[in-house]
């Protein structure tokens, strides 16, 4: 009993010792490196030169990102080889990463060398970057980013030009690691103001976004491989179905479905031509007659992949769909008879 009882102290004392001898080492090194103790707060990018961006361009792992502004509305711009393309992007995705920018945080001065941008990542040609230009291009941010501490909480980052090197918590990787498709915004209608007139986005489309499906007053849909369409039309809080029949359709299972229509998100764009989707004898028609006496069409073609194309009269793009995806949009008609 009394040789486990030393034994059991013994092997307190050695735990202990070591436990205050990496104390000491921690504490030390706020003593021999005074740089650590250098915490201060500031903003990335000033707030008040938010109105005067342009243009973000961020190069990170996944893929190289340029954002451009035009009417105070960003895109993604899209590398088509001469040109670049236009692409619609989550607006409140450009807004979270500004309020990154902008926001004061607090940084500690990790380094202050040349040398020291290689082994943390923030050298020129080691580093993620984003940069934001303003109205002539110039540069308003050029901000390097590194790599994450030992513990992967705080990121390593410098402003070009400078030799300062400080981390912070890190809030920079969701956006500087992700593919474009984590910009894009690939709902089918997108919110977009309507006070805000887009090239290539119909009147029809700003009008009616936001405001649900109750601006839907007659639907027409034309199925695959099918010669029998069908017809939805609202009256008051009901709906009726054409035909001879004079079946009445489910009216929660119609409200159901254009909720479904109206907030459908594809997984890409494609390359292919509306001209080809509009040509194609395979394929279905949705059309949706509005409140303020426009109309929308959707045009949908299968692809030997399994995905959809889909072409919306309210845009230029071609969005692709999963089956899952299609198959909530497109309903045959005895889907609202409740058979």
């Amino acid at each position: 009993m009394i040789k486990n009882l030393t034994l059991y102290k013994k092997k307190i004392f050695i735990l202990s010792s070591m436990i205050f001898f990496l104390l000491l080492i921690y504490l030390l090194s706020f003593i021999i490196d005074p740089n650590r103790q250098n915490t201060v707060s500031f903003a990335f990018l000033s707030p008040s030169l938010v109105d005067h961006i342009s243009s973000m361009e961020i190069y990170g792992l996944e893929s190289n990102i340029i954002l451009n502004r035009r009417n105070n509305v960003w895109y993604f711009l899209r590398d088509e080889g001469d040109h670049f393309q236009e692409l619609p992007v989550k607006q409140f995705r450009v807004l979270d990463l500004l309020d990154v920018l902008t926001g004061t945080y607090r940084h500690t001065l990790r380094a202050n060398s040349f040398d020291a941008r290689f082994s943390l990542g923030v050298s020129d040609g080691n580093s993620s970057r984003i940069i934001i230009r303003g109205g002539a291009g110039l540069p308003l941010l050029d901000l390097h980013i590194g790599t994450v501490d030992a513990l992967g909480r705080e990121l390593f980052t410098r402003m070009a030009g400078r030799n300062e090197i400080y981390s912070s918590e890190d809030r920079l990787s969701i956006f500087i690691d992700s593919s474009p498709a984590f910009w894009y915004d690939l709902r089918l209608f997108p919110e977009i103001s309507p006070n805000v007139q887009l090239e290539g986005f119909g009147s029809a489309g700003l009008s009616f976004i936001g405001a649900g499906s109750g601006q839907v007053q007659q639907a027409e849909v034309i199925p695959f491989g099918s010669p029998e369409s069908y017809a939805l039309f609202r009256m008051g809080n009901n709906w009726l179905m054409s035909g001879e029949s004079g079946e009445l359709p489910d009216s929660q299972r119609v409200e159901s479905w254009l909720r479904s229509l109206l907030d459908a998100e594809a997984m890409d764009f494609t390359y292919i031509s509306s001209n080809a989707v509009q040509a194609d004898a395979g394929g279905g028609i949705i059309y949706l007659w509005m409140g303020d006496g426009s109309m929308i069409s959707l045009e949908i073609v299968s692809e030997e992949n399994g995905s959809y194309n889909v072409s919306v009269s309210t845009n230029s793009l071609i969005y692709v769909l999963p089956q899952w995806a299609m198959e909530r949009i497109f309903r045959e008609r005895d889907f609202f008879l409740g058979e």
